[in-house]
């Protein structure tokens, strides 16, 4: 018995011996270092345009754990996420530099982090995902599949499915950070209806109208008194004067339902003056005359 305990012994000695020997052969390396990836001219046009002046970083490479895993999604192209990027720019952020006199609002109060999806998301309704904000950091744009020379040249096209839904997601981060005033949920009271938007007010021309006429500037305003803040900022800015009159004036409506749009937008413009110092006609004004010169605007050089 002596004899087997100390040949036991022995062995977890050697044993001991020879891992120490292997571990002073490890190399001193470790295998876990993030390999430096080459930056191509759009790498350093997103670092010299949006990180160094707004913070802000571009995903144009599908990152599945940035991206929402409940749809089926597809990459943006690439040359689609430089005229995107341009045009975010050209539309979305130098606005309302203008306006503020500097790259401040946007740095503090503009989401960290874009994401470019090539494809829409379809919900089991059947409606569409265009945009999502998340928690103020974050903003998704989809469907840049279809953003080519000849939808870049559509401002109606890119108010639709792009920069609508920019300004709209970004009045999101604004009241996350100052809410809007709990008067304006109180004009429409408690006629909201959640995910029933789409069924109680079908998209269709009597859809819109019935919208106008229960007081609501599109049927998607009456999901939440949240969402019907943003889209009348959203609709109201980038549409003229007479686009957005035209949309309060589709046949059907009621007088009533289009006072009821006008006495809530107002309290939009009166939140965005005195909270934010920002004029929406001015801001209105600017994002028109820039939409006009699409035409001499480079959406595809790097320079």
């Amino acid at each position: 018995m002596k004899r087997k305990l100390t040949l036991m012994m022995l062995g977890m000695v050697l044993l001991g011996t020879i891992s120490c020997n292997k571990e002073d052969k490890l190399d001193a390396n470790s295998v876990f270092v993030d390999s430096e990836i080459e930056q191509n001219e759009f790498d350093k046009y997103i670092y010299t345009n949006f990180t160094k002046p707004y913070n802000i970083d571009i995903l144009y490479k599908y990152v599945d754990r940035e991206s929402d895993l409940d749809y089926n999604l597809v990459p943006a192209p690439y040359e689609s996420s430089i005229r995107m990027t341009k045009l975010l720019s050209y539309l979305g952020l130098e606005p309302y530099n203008d306006l503020t006199g500097s790259k401040e609002f946007i740095r503090k109060y503009f989401p960290k982090l874009l994401n470019y999806i090539g494809s829409v998301a379809v919900r089991n309704n059947g409606t569409v995902v265009l945009g999502t904000a998340e928690n103020g950091a974050k903003m998704s744009l989809y469907n840049l599949l279809d953003l080519n020379a000849e939808t870049g040249q559509d401002k109606d096209y890119l108010n639709y499915y792009y920069f609508k839904t920019v300004h709209h997601e970004f009045q999101h981060i604004l009241n996350q950070t100052k809410p809007f005033p709990s008067d304006f949920r109180a004009i429409t009271g408690l006629t909201y209806v959640d995910d029933a938007w789409n069924t109680v007010y079908p998209n269709s021309a009597a859809g819109n109208a019935n919208a106008i006429s229960a007081g609501y500037i599109s049927p998607y305003a009456s999901k939440a008194a949240e969402e019907d803040f943003a889209e009348l900022y959203s609709f109201y800015i980038t549409r003229s004067q007479a686009d957005f009159n035209a949309m309060l004036n589709i046949p059907g409506a009621t007088d009533a339902g289009k006072a009821i749009v006008i006495k809530k937008l107002n309290v939009v413009k009166t939140y965005m003056r005195d909270n934010w110092n920002i004029d929406m006609d001015k801001l209105r004004e600017n994002i028109i005359a820039r939409m006009d010169k699409l035409d001499t605007f480079d959406q595809t050089s790097l320079n």
